[in-house]
């Protein structure tokens, strides 16, 4: 049985967790993240990505706190890259292929 039972509780105990981090008297930032989270709630990280089908509005939301958090943090933007697409909150965009007809040599480039 889920620890969290809806998704404005999933929300709430986010933003929780994010004003902790925000809170917390370090030298050095603490990077609000999936894990942190999941400690914090004393939940697996198999169940906070199983409210992805429960709750997938709310999931979408958690998303962009993590992201805001994540950009806001100081970390590096490849860290920040490759944190938000391990949990799904963003897309590999790197995977999109590009198709192009254009012929720039017979256009004299």
């Amino acid at each position: 049985m889920p620890k969290i039972s809806g998704g404005k509780k999933l929300l709430s105990m986010i933003r929780s967790y994010i004003d902790d981090c925000k809170a917390a008297d370090s030298k050095k930032p603490i990077f609000a993240n999936v894990a942190g989270f999941c400690r914090f709630a004393g939940i697996s990280v198999g169940e906070f990505l199983s409210y992805k089908k429960a709750f997938p509005s709310e999931f979408e939301s958690a998303g962009a706190y993590f992201e805001d958090a994540a950009l806001n943090s100081g970390a590096t933007a490849s860290l920040v890259g490759m944190y938000l697409r391990q949990y799904g909150f963003w897309n590999a965009a790197a995977e999109d292929e590009i198709i192009c007809d254009h012929d720039m040599l017979a256009d004299g480039i």
